[in-house]
């Protein structure tokens, strides 16, 4: 993972769908070994938030930035986050582990998706199609492929999705382990979730 110190700065984000506004004036600065968690009633933009955060969508006003060393072109992004959500859908047709290859970069520690498979449960399902999973299977292994490049920003929209009291805390134990070297944005309404963050912002 890249040791250097990460620094999310986002100013003024406004966004809007059909001049209907979700949210303006947001500023938002969180820094390696930060946490920060996005809270609010459904439709309020917490997932619209999260996506501008990771580049997946434009704000309609406002500038998002990392630094690092320096600042971080916006095209590359993805090589410093992993990100899941909703819109991320494994292959049901790949096993666990295909699917984990797919995602992985090619500097990536092959051992690492293994780890994570075990650390979730998933090692004995590991070579089983995604079609024969439970919905909370999935959502582990839609948790690991955010993980698997151990990419030194994490943005997770509502991670604790059909996961059980297990997976819950399974994923609480893996946050508190990387939670130093990372910058950890959330978006959920679950008080557990909100309690595995330092501050944050709620919507709506």
């Amino acid at each position: 993972m890249n040791s250097a110190h990460y620094i999310l700065n986002a100013t003024g984000l406004a966004r809007a769908f059909n001049r209907i506004p979700l949210f303006t004036g947001l500023d938002i600065t969180v820094k390696t070994g930060e946490s920060f968690c996005v809270t609010g009633p459904n439709g309020s933009g917490k997932s619209t938030l999260l996506k501008i955060l990771a580049g997946l969508l434009s704000p309609s006003a406002g500038s998002v930035t990392y630094t690092a060393d320096a600042v971080i072109p916006r095209d590359e992004w993805p090589a410093h986050i992993g990100y899941t959500g909703p819109m991320v859908n494994p292959y049901d047709e790949l096993t666990a582990r295909e699917n984990i290859e797919f995602a992985c970069r090619r500097e990536s520690d092959p051992g690492r998706g293994h780890a994570l498979l075990d650390h979730f449960g998933l090692s004995r399902h590991g070579d089983k199609k995604l079609k024969h999973y439970s919905s909370g299977m999935k959502q582990r292994l839609k948790i690991i492929i955010a993980l698997v490049n151990d990419a030194p920003v994490l943005i997770l929209d509502e991670p604790g999705t059909n996961l059980d009291d297990g997976g819950n805390d399974l994923l609480a134990a893996a946050l508190d382990e990387v939670r130093k070297q990372k910058i950890i944005l959330i978006a959920t309404n679950d008080a557990r979730e909100e309690q595995l963050c330092g501050g944050g912002v709620r919507l709506g």
